[in-house]
Order: structure tokens, then C-alpha cells, then sequence
């Protein structure tokens, strides 16, 4: 019995001196490799540079909105915002107000735009939008009666408008996305939005928006604007 307990032990024991011996080269390879790809990580900005005049070898807009956007919604940020979902009750109630933050939301997603409560806080130009999910509005800037979430029917270049203000906020640097919004869902069977303006006036407004641009023209109605 003893005989028996004294082998089982010498053989554990080896195993466990084999399993050290395999770890130790491979800690030694991976110091090693750190090593080795740290002075290229050190030299690419710096090549960069020379090349482009840019660290990033010019990818930053193409990347980091992305990585902006990957880290406020990760779990491995402890510091992240939490996101919250909305009803349109509740989301109405940042309608720009002076007592609370501006929210506003495109196709389903809210994002604080308080850094511009001049545009879209009480008396701005457009502050209709506040407050609600009105993304028909955003590609057709009919702001009277397209205040709604209804994009149905619209044109191929309307929906890549819509796109491209999707984008726009999901990359800005001054507003950020607190959450979404449960939209109610469309009656199929109900009326869409007819256009408010006629067809050649329409078609010079598919890319027309809010943003800062209404402001600096300093418009007394919202009007289209063809830049943000």
C-alpha cells in the first residue's frame, strides 16, 4: 500500500516537472515576441507620419467612429454609459427644455444633441425634431408634416439620405447615443405622409436636414439645408 502511494507521488511529481519545464520556454517565447512587435507598433505611427502626415495613415474617420462607438457599449468599459429604451412618452420629455437634456432620435436610435441646444433646444430652429423620432423628416424636410418614424415610400436617394444622417450621428463628436426608442409599429393599411412640396422642389431636398447650417444662415422658419 505504501509502496503503491510512494509511486503514484514520484509519478506526479514528474508530471508536474515536465509541465513547468514546457511552460518556462513558452513564458520566454511570449516575452520574446512582445519584444519583437513592440518597436514595430512604435514605428508604423512614425512611418505614418512621414507618409501621410497622420499617425493613423489617414484611416481615423473610417476607424476610430467605430471604435468610439465599440468602447461606450462594451462591457469591457466599466465606465461606459448605460443605454436606455425609450417609449415616445418618455422620450418627448427632452424636447428641449431648458430643465433637461436635448434627445433626439433617427430610426430608432436616441442621441443627446444638448451640445447644440442653440439648433435644437426651445427656439431653435429646429427643435421640432426634439424629442422624437421623426427620420422621415430628416430625408424629405417637410418638418410640418413628416415629424413621424414612417418611412415608407420613400425614394432610393431619400433612404440613402436617411443613411448617411444615421451616420452622421453615430460618428459625430459632439453628440452621443443614449438608447433607443420603441417605436409604435405602422399600420400597413394607413396613409403614408403625402409629400409637402411638388415634385421638382422635392427633388432638390433629398439630402436636406437640421444641422448647424440653418443657424448660421440664420433662418426664421426651418428651411432646407444642403450641409451640416
Amino acid at each position: 500500500m505504501l509502496a503503491n502511494q510512494r509511486r503514484q507521488k514520484e509519478h506526479d511529481a514528474k508530471v508536474q516537472a515536465k509541465q513547468e519545464r514546457r511552460a518556462a520556454p513558452m513564458g520566454q517565447q511570449a516575452k520574446s515576441s512582445f519584444w519583437t512587435v513592440l518597436p514595430i507598433l512604435l514605428f508604423l505611427p512614425l512611418l505614418s507620419s512621414f507618409l501621410t502626415q497622420s499617425y493613423t495613415f489617414n484611416l481615423s474617420p473610417y476607424v476610430l467612429p467605430h471604435l468610439k462607438n465599440f468602447w461606450a457599449e462594451t462591457p469591457l468599459n466599466i465606465w461606459r454609459r448605460e443605454m436606455k429604451e425609450f417609449t415616445p412618452l418618455q422620450l418627448a420629455m427632452f424636447d428641449g427644455s431648458p430643465d433637461r437634456p436635448v434627445y433626439l432620435a433617427i430610426d430608432g436610435i436616441v442621441y443627446d444633441v444638448t451640445a447644440n441646444r442653440r439648433i435644437y433646444g426651445k427656439g431653435g430652429s429646429y427643435n421640432m425634431m426634439a424629442g422624437r423620432d421623426a427620420s422621415r423628416a430628416f430625408t424629405t424636410g417637410c418638418f410640418e408634416t413628416h415629424l413621424t418614424h414612417d418611412i415608407r415610400g420613400l425614394s432610393t436617394e431619400e433612404l440613402a439620405s436617411l443613411e448617411h444622417w444615421k451616420s452622421f450621428f453615430a460618428k459625430s463628436d459632439k453628440y452621443f447615443k443614449v438608447g433607443t426608442v420603441i417605436n409604435p409599429p405602422i399600420n400597413p393599411n394607413s396613409p403614408i405622409p403625402p409629400p409637402c412640396r411638388d415634385d421638382d422642389s422635392a427633388s432638390d431636398a433629398d439630402v436636406h436636414a437640421p444641422g448647424e447650417a440653418a443657424a448660421k444662415k440664420g433662418k426664421a422658419k426651418p428651411g432646407p439645408v444642403h450641409g451640416q
